[in-house]
């Protein structure tokens, strides 16, 4: 930890720096000044953890600087020096918060246990930040692959603020099915976590999705420890692994390749989904059989996504006369209806033609498809799943949506205070998370992130315009963010000032 040392006397700053025990106690002199100006300064150039300041200076006197200071440098420490005549400072002191304070003459004892209980204070605050900053980081996964940036700039400059070390750049996904819940979860996948930076996130109930992140020579050996822990079908029922990608920005496609690998594997009968897990196209493609050709595919997604029913139900019966042969094996037969259910009921859902409940009812049939016998009865079962999906009147689905989305809408304007998520909020009503975002973007003429970002930026203006002597950080827990930081960089580009600008020119008002 870094301790900067101020006092308008020079010969008082030596004897404080001598007196501090500064091998012991584990700290270091980031530096020296000679008033509140100059510290300020000192502090927006050096890494600083500490403040040691005397209360009585020129220019800029120890509490003007605490006052400031604490607005820009929340997690800087303060311990004030002052005489016994300036009982008047040390209450204002207190009421600033600071971490401890010592009367003239400083005695040496005292300081370096003032100085002890002040690292161990700290490192817990900080412990607690590096736990909101994983916090922070997940939310931003979770809204990435949600959806919810619909421009990749706004993305990248999110990121920025929270991004991982230099050189920590590569990401791959996993997704999977597991009874465990997430605390244990947490704990089977440590030796992984002991290695890089992992991210777990429930996308449903015992389906994850888990985010690895690494730098170049990290990802052979995480791949290697994935690959063998998601092999172990008594823990992990379904896995798919995604493609290595570098970049936060291509994320998205390493969990787009990890879900198909783990749909492939759920469209296959009990006792044949692969051994390989996918990872990459070419893996892929040697581990499972694709049952049909890429331009009947082709075909059958479009019409999945125009929920043309007739169509549908024309394509399911010329499935059902598909040519086979005596070299096919009875797995890849069964494969075939399975396959299309799970891939025409994703493409549903992500459409928002149907629900979560339809979407997982996909998933129970498709894992008893194959205990049926003959393909016209298996034919018949995914026809009667498609069937029933699409049979909602048009005009009473749209109204159906504009409900939700006025409900959705609703919570939001009542509750923007508090932590909201897009994905249980889509859940709510019934809808893929990508698809939600698309419908509450139609319907209110921003995106989720926006809209709420909206409402809490309106609502700090009127705080701040209310009570300009209020705390900034205060303001910012009001508004439903607990990283004062990112409170301060979205308050800015929604006003164009920060919010200490802000509070001054309410101050003068």
């Amino acid at each position: 930890m870094k301790v900067l040392v101020v006092d308008d006397q020079r010969l008082s700053r030596a004897g404080i720096i001598k007196m501090i025990e500064w091998d012991r106690l584990g700290l270091r002199l980031a530096g020296e000044c000679a008033n509140g100006h100059e510290a300020l300064e000192a502090m927006s150039e050096l890494e600083v953890d500490v403040v040691i300041t005397d209360v009585r200076m020129p220019v800029l006197d120890g509490l003007q600087l605490i006052e400031k200071a604490k607005e820009l440098y929340p997690h800087v420490a303060f311990l004030v020096i002052s005489g016994f005549d300036d009982f008047a400072y040390v209450r204002k002191s207190i009421q600033l918060s600071v971490a401890d304070y010592l009367l003239k003459p400083v005695d040496k004892l005292e300081l370096n246990a003032l100085m002890k209980d002040l690292i161990e204070k700290t490192q817990g605050a900080r412990n607690k930040a590096a736990d909101h900053l994983y916090n922070t980081r997940e939310q931003f996964f979770r809204l990435l692959l949600e959806g919810a940036y619909d421009e990749e700039e706004s993305m990248l400059e999110d990121w920025s603020d929270i991004r991982l070390p230099e050189g920590e750049d590569h990401f791959v996904a996993s997704m999977f099915e597991c009874e465990m819940d997430r605390r244990k979860l947490f704990g089977e996948f440590q030796f992984l976590a002991n290695r890089c930076e992992i991210f777990l996130l429930r996308t449903r109930d015992h389906t994850y999705t888990l985010i690895a992140v690494g730098s170049t020579e990290d990802m052979g050996e995480l791949l290697s420890i994935l690959r063998t822990m998601l092999s172990d079908r008594s823990v992990y029922r379904l896995a798919g692994i995604g493609t290595v990608v570098k970049g936060i920005d291509r994320l998205r496609e390493s969990v787009a390749k990890a879900y198909e690998a783990y749909t492939l594997q759920a469209s296959l009968p009990e006792g044949s989904a692969p051994s390989s897990l996918g990872n990459d196209d070419s893996e892929i493609s040697e581990s499972v059989e694709i049952p049909l050709n890429a331009a009947w595919e082709r075909e059958w997604f479009i019409l999945m996504k125009q929920g043309n029913r007739t169509a549908i139900l024309d394509k399911l019966n010329d499935l059902s006369h598909y040519p086979t042969s005596s070299t096919m094996s009875q797995d890849w037969i069964d494969s075939i209806f399975p396959y299309v259910l799970l891939r025409g009921a994703k493409e549903m859902f992500e459409a928002g033609l149907t629900n979560e409940r339809d979407y997982l009812e996909a998933f129970r049939i498709a894992k008893n498809l194959p205990h049926v016998a003959g393909m016209l009865s298996k034919r018949d079962i995914v026809a009667d799943y498609f069937n029933r999906c699409l049979d909602a009147e048009p005009q009473a689905q749209a109204e159906k949506i504009k409900d939700a989305l006025e409900k959705a809408k609703a919570f939001v304007d009542a509750n923007f205070e508090q932590p909201i998520n897009l994905t249980d909020l889509a859940l709510t009503s019934y809808m893929s998370p990508g698809y939600f975002s698309t419908l509450f973007r139609q319907h209110t003429g921003r995106n989720f992130l926006e809209y709420l970002t909206q409402l809490r930026m309106e609502h700090a203006k009127r705080l701040i315009e209310g009570n300009p002597n209020g705390k900034i950080g205060d303001i910012a827990i009001q508004c439903g963010y607990q990283d004062l930081k990112h409170f301060r960089k979205l308050f800015k580009r929604y006003t164009g000032v920060t919010p200490l600008q802000y509070k001054e020119d309410a101050a003068v008002d």
